[in-house]
């Protein structure tokens, strides 16, 4: 039994996450990047893979959740589009990239805190490969009720998560942070 899974399952079941469009951050900073390969990280119902995959780009969706994975494979499936997945938590998606080897020219999170990986993440990009990440800090209006921050971001902590790489873009405003991160 896997709690994280479960409580992922229970969100798409509800409806909850299902959104079909990719967020606008995704489209800013990769619409005019050369299509190579790409891990979508805790990707959900498949919203940037299928939009990637449309775009030539080799990717890898990485989700806990099997209504989300079922959800990514049933949308790429009518798109005619071939996403490769692998249901599993982000821990073992890392290590699964770590022990083969494997580089990404893209690396994707979104919606998502994977403070635990910070640390592996930069050496799971090729040279020149660029990171983007976007989700709540505490300061989210979803937050302010008291539910708990454990799934947010500190204020400024993303801008800082990943010294080993370049910053090309960074913002934060009404508790939602944006980074796109190149590796040297």
């Amino acid at each position: 039994m896997n709690p994280d899974r479960d409580r992922w399952n229970a969100k798409f079941l509800a409806g909850e996450a299902q959104l079909v469009a990719p967020d606008p951050f995704l489209l800013e900073v990769c619409s005019d990047l050369r299509p190579a390969s790409a891990l979508d990280l805790a990707g959900g119902a498949g919203r940037h893979a299928l939009w990637l995959a449309q775009h030539g780009w080799r990717v890898t969706l990485s989700d806990v959740s099997d209504e989300g994975i079922a959800l990514a494979r049933q949308r790429c499936a009518e798109a005619s589009v071939q996403v490769d997945f692998r249901r599993e938590s982000l821990a073992e998606t890392v290590a699964w990239a770590t022990r083969s080897g494997i580089h990404f020219n893209l690396i994707t999170v979104f919606w998502f805190l994977a403070r635990e990986a910070f640390a592996d993440l930069p050496a799971l990009l090729a040279p020149g490969g660029l990171l983007v990440y976007k989700t709540y800090t505490s300061e989210n209006a979803r937050f302010t009720n008291g539910k708990s921050t454990q799934y947010a971001l500190h204020p400024d902590e993303l801008r800082t998560a990943f010294p080993a790489l370049e910053t090309v873009l960074y913002r934060e405003a009404d508790g939602v942070s944006e980074l796109a991160a190149r590796a040297r």
